[in-house]
């Protein structure tokens, strides 16, 4: 960016008037103009070179003349103004000639002149009819009348039309922004002037910033009551740019605070320490209840760097990254291994073969590819997609539409048909569907945005793990190598005192049957106490308090705070009960509206790419930070606005799209055959339960092994389910060094 900036820069002293002047640092770091002095005069114009030049040639605008200028700089000054207005009046005349000549809607070589849309005010139904004075009736036609449908239709062809010559995505007529934006010309009127590129970059764009920071600002002034989550993540875009990206999260809603561009520095736990430190600073140490990041190394160790300064926060792991690396390592056991190579084998070839897919999705009805916000959950839900048409998909590889196809006598069409009728292919899919779903469910929680997780994720974590014990048989050998996969992240890197403290004060788990009485919970409190309650006295009411929330006493014993623990989130609840205790009201807040995971900072949310394009390489940093600032909350609002309205069954985690370089998508040269999973010792009739949409029906048929491990993987219980916006940004010559923000020309 600075390299294009220079080069920028450099492109201005083909203007004349830059040998005529200087220019002046004033106003420091915060200066919001081009000083420049002249050489003549030693006069200091602010605003750039174009108001240099006014003040050499003395046109008395904008700026006084020059009294000292010789009149041979004058006259080459004059002449240089002159030929540049003559070149942007030529450039204009060429600009309106290629509208007219492109507009489907009121060109003169379609249904009328342009002059016939220039005046304010509605049409009305007698304006078809009408001509203006001095016009060629002969050679006019009217454009139609306003709501009509073949006016509809030739406005559509201009919109499309800039959609089709800019390159802008279909998927774009989706935003709301789209729709207010035609709404807003429409209401307008005949005779709208569109903004320029300088205006959208300078005016406009501040406008917006203002508007922006005035919407999160109602987020902002909740703070205070819930206390935030800062979330950084750090990653490397397309560009090769090493980007930060720094949020704040609390129950109301998730700003997005800036984004870091780290490419010459070295990310080490200094580095990180040091900006995360800076963020703590300039939000308020008072205000921040925890640091969440992944759990690299330098993270891990900043993280710690910053609770030794900082008494009164906590860093965690990212509870989704840390869930992600467990599937990741699942799926590196023998039979999930198995069964994500073969599944990957038919995806790729089924997707990859328009003939092939078309078949499927005539046979299926469904996509079976299931694209999710993490690498891994995409592998688990595209497994359980598969078994879910696994019916479909036989009678597919069985009929004769596809045995008298040129495919079904290829290798690769009979290797793929092979796996689709193996019933030990099957087995494997099942079983490893059955060990990780409770996984992605823990994982769905931590990733969506409907409610904090913070005081669910510790229960959650323990029912995973029995739930897979069940699934598979109950049994500790069938069992233990996946727990202690889990068990070496959970207990090791992601549990912490506020899983346990929000554990317990969560009420739906403090008032039920079921509740834990692992000491590790009070501990956990009492750990989030000292930390998060500096004052003595206060901790020492708070700690009073418990008691009453443990009895049901006061507010906590009416008959609303008993019917709706399940009906409102912990964080509501502890707002609506709480008042009797006020002191334990404010922790039990602070801990609860905590979410578990940066799912904001995660790559698929970031807009740089989009921002900074090729086509947009010239932007300056200012401008370009404008503009992510402002898309990345909108995106943030909208996702929480969406998440609202999304329904229980309905599933966050589940991505609309799918990357066109998705993995199971292209194809590699790993593959595990059938031989490399010992599974001689499964039952076939493990896999000859019915798939459907609710779950998977199993049947274990016991079998004497000597492997611990092939017995637990007979044993398979029963489970019931429950955009590039492409822009152009070029820079004058004239306005380049000018601040976008600055009130000048």
């Amino acid at each position: 960016m600075v390299r294009g900036k220079e080069k920028s820069n450099a492109s201005l002293r083909r203007d004349p008037s830059w040998k005529y002047n200087v220019q002046v640092d004033i106003g420091g770091a915060e200066k919001t103009y081009v000083y420049l002095k002249c050489n003549f005069c030693d006069k200091v114009v602010k605003g750039g070179v174009t108001r240099m030049k006014e003040h050499l040639s003395g046109s008395h605008k904008n700026v006084a003349p020059c009294a000292n200028v010789p009149d041979k700089v004058k006259e080459e000054i004059c002449a240089y103004m002159k030929k540049s207005i003559t070149a942007k009046h030529l450039q204009q005349e060429q600009f309106d000639d290629r509208v007219e000549h492109g507009s489907y809607y009121g060109s003169e070589s379609g249904k009328g002149s342009s002059s016939t849309i220039h005046s304010r005010g509605a049409r009305g139904p007698m304006d078809q009819y009408m001509v203006n004075p001095g016009e060629d009736r002969g050679q006019t036609q009217m454009m139609p009348a306003a709501g009509t449908r073949e006016g509809r239709r030739q406005v559509c062809l201009d919109i499309g039309r800039f959609f089709f010559e800019n390159a802008i995505p279909f998927n774009v007529a989706t935003s709301p922004a789209y729709f207010n934006m035609l709404r807003s010309v429409g209401l307008y009127g005949r005779g709208l002037k569109a903004p320029s590129m300088y205006e959208l970059r300078t005016w406009i764009l501040k406008e917006e910033l203002h508007n922006t920071e005035q919407s999160i600002e109602e987020i902002k002034r909740t703070w205070s009551e819930t206390g935030v989550t800062i979330m950084s993540d750090g990653w490397s875009d397309m560009k090769s740019r090493s980007l930060i990206n720094i949020l704040v999260n609390n129950p109301y809603g998730t700003v997005f605070l800036r984004s870091v561009e780290a490419s010459d520095e070295v990310k080490n736990a200094d580095f990180l320490f040091n900006l995360l430190d800076g963020v703590v600073e300039e939000i308020g140490e008072q205000l921040v209840v925890q640091v969440v990041t992944d759990n690299a190394s330098a993270y891990k160790a900043a993280g710690h760097m910053l609770m030794e300064k900082r008494k009164h926060l906590y860093w965690t792991p990212c509870a989704a990254h840390c869930i992600d690396l467990i599937l990741e390592q699942l799926g590196d056991l023998p039979q999930h291994k198995n069964a994500l190579s073969k599944a990957k084998k038919i995806t790729k070839f089924i997707y990859n073969h328009s003939w092939v897919l078309s078949l499927m999705r005539k046979f299926s009805k469904k996509e079976i590819i299931r694209p999710a916000t993490t690498r891994f959950a995409t592998s688990y839900l595209t497994l359980q997609s598969i078994l879910d048409v696994r019916q479909p998909l036989e009678a597919m590889f069985t009929s004769t539409q596809w045995l008298n196809s040129a495919w079904g006598k290829k290798p690769e069409g009979k290797e793929v048909r092979r796996h689709i009728l193996n019933d030990k292919f099957w087995a494997t899919v099942t079983y490893a569907i059955l060990s990780t779903r409770p996984l992605v469910q823990v994982l769905r929680l931590v990733d969506a945005e409907k409610k904090p997780a913070m005081g669910f994720i510790y229960n959650a974590m323990d029912e995973a793990k029995e739930l897979i014990a069940h699934n598979l048989g109950g049994e500790e050998a069938s069992y233990r190598e996946i727990w202690d996969i889990i068990d070496a992240r959970w207990e090791v890197q992601l549990h912490r005192h506020l899983h346990a403290a929000a554990y317990y004060l969560n009420p739906q788990f403090q008032y039920s049957e079921r509740k834990s009485s692992n000491p590790e919970v009070k501990l956990g409190l009492y750990h989030c106490m000292e930390r998060l309650i500096p004052d003595l006295t206060v901790r020492e009411i708070a700690d009073l308090q418990l008691v009453l929330f443990r009895n049901r006493e006061g507010f906590f014993g009416l008959h609303a705070a008993k019917s709706t623990i399940a009906k409102r989130s912990p964080v509501e609840w502890w707002i609506q009960f709480g008042d009797s205790t006020p002191e334990l009201q404010s922790f039990a807040v602070r801990v609860l509206g905590l979410t578990c995971s940066s799912f904001g900072c995660e790559r698929n949310w970031s807009t740089y790419s989009q921002v900074q394009t090729k086509r947009r390489n010239r932007l300056s940093t200012l401008r370009m930070n404008s503009l992510v600032y402002i898309m990345h909350n909108k995106r943030l609002r909208d996702r929480r606005l969406r998440n609202k309205g999304l329904k229980d069954d309905e599933d966050p985690l589940v991505c609309e799209d799918v990357a066109s370089d998705n993995e199971w998508f292209i194809d590699d040269e790993t593959d595990l055959s059938l031989s490399d999973l010992q599974l001689e010792d499964l039952s076939v009739d493990v896999l000859r339960g019915e798939a459907d949409q609710g779950g998977v029906s199993t049947s274990a048929t016991p079998h004497t092994s000597t492997s611990s491990a092939a017995k637990g993987k007979r044993k398979m219980g029963i489970i019931e389910d429950d955009e590039d916006l492409n822009f152009i940004d070029t820079i004058g010559e004239e306005d380049s060094l000018e601040d976008p923000f600055s009130d000048g020309t």
